[in-house]
């Protein structure tokens, strides 16, 4: 008689997603040092962080992170069944497996995406619905950093210093119905999209089109002289990041301009304490939630205001040529 797999009941699922991850770590011998009133960090992890409410955690050079079952699944590499059953003692005998035994796939070639024949969908995407500046996107082509493929989704690249591309994403171009988004397959994250400045300060944003954003917006302010490294991580894990420091040498300035919800606040709060002993840390926040929700507010305001100058003068012109 063939044995039916067991399931879980919501209540089991959700006593098993209410443990403290702080406290299953103290109780599974994981060192744990204290680094700020609102954070925990395991030593020798690569930025493996635990907030101190013990409700979630993220692991900055995996860029990865969720709740305790998935922290005991990236841990001791369980399937999320045997994670459950160890988080409620119902199985003790599942050997972990630790890390440094891991058998590693060789790293494959990063493809990059087939390119379509026009350009058009990307462009009318960034410039009339993103309101990014025209000779921005231009000049972004010309450099070959973005593109669009043949599904008419916009490609973003990150290349090494010798010039091959090592890295790339992908966004779709409708406005209406749902949009996809994504690595490109072998990408590596640590290769950053960028626009490379000439001084000692870097901006990092999580994407592509808010560093496109906040260049047009430095546009818009009239800000004439603007040298400034930017570079987009793909989230806000520190991985591309870590090579662009080590690349750029004379850096030693971080402005965060990551999104101002609840994982740009963790982002930055993870950035701050990294490296706030070797830089100079900062934020720029934008007003809303990105910066390209502010430059596209703002886009629509000067919109308005110049039709209504406009509006202004016809009716001027027109009183003048009644009163002739």
């Amino acid at each position: 008689m063939e044995m039916k797999k067991r399931r879980f009941t919501e209540k089991q699922i959700a006593i098993a997603n209410n443990i403290n991850i702080l406290d299953y770590a103290r109780k599974g011998g994981y060192p744990l040092t204290k680094v700020s009133k609102n954070t925990f960090k395991i030593p020798k992890h690569g930025g493996l962080y635990i907030d101190a409410s013990g409700e979630k955690w993220y692991w900055f050079t995996r860029d990865t992170g969720g709740g305790v079952i998935q922290f005991v699944m990236e841990m001791e590499q369980k399937t999320w069944i045997e994670a459950v059953k160890k988080l409620l003692g119902l199985s003790k005998d599942v050997v972990s497996i630790p890390r440094n035994e891991m058998t590693q796939e060789e790293k494959k070639e990063m493809i990059l995406p087939e390119k379509n024949k026009t350009y058009k969908h990307m462009i009318a995407y960034l410039i009339q619905t993103r309101k990014i500046d025209k000779d921005i996107v231009y000049s972004l082509i010309k450099e070959k950093k973005i593109y669009e493929n043949q599904y008419k989704s916009c490609v973003f690249v990150g290349y090494d210093k010798e010039g091959i591309p090592r890295y790339a994403s992908y966004r779709s171009t409708n406005t209406q119905g749902k949009t996809y988004r994504g690595d490109v397959e072998n990408s590596d994250k640590s290769f950053p999209f960028c626009v490379e400045g000439n001084n000692n300060t870097v901006n990092i944003f999580e994407s592509p089109i808010d560093l496109m954003s906040y260049l047009t917006l430095v546009k818009l302010y009239n800000i004439s002289v603007f040298n400034n490294h930017c570079i987009s991580l793909g989230c806000i894990a520190d991985v591309a990041l870590e090579r662009y420091l080590k690349d750029n040498p004379n850096i030693n300035e971080i402005i965060v301009c990551f999104d101002k919800d609840k994982a740009g606040h963790f982002g930055t709060e993870k950035i701050q304490e990294k490296y706030m002993n070797s830089y100079t840390i900062s934020r720029n926040w934008p007003k809303g939630k990105d910066f390209n929700e502010d430059l596209i507010e703002i886009a629509i305001n000067m919109e308005m205001l110049g039709q209504q100058k406009e509006g202004i003068m016809h009716r001027n012109v027109n009183d003048e040529y009644l009163t002739l």
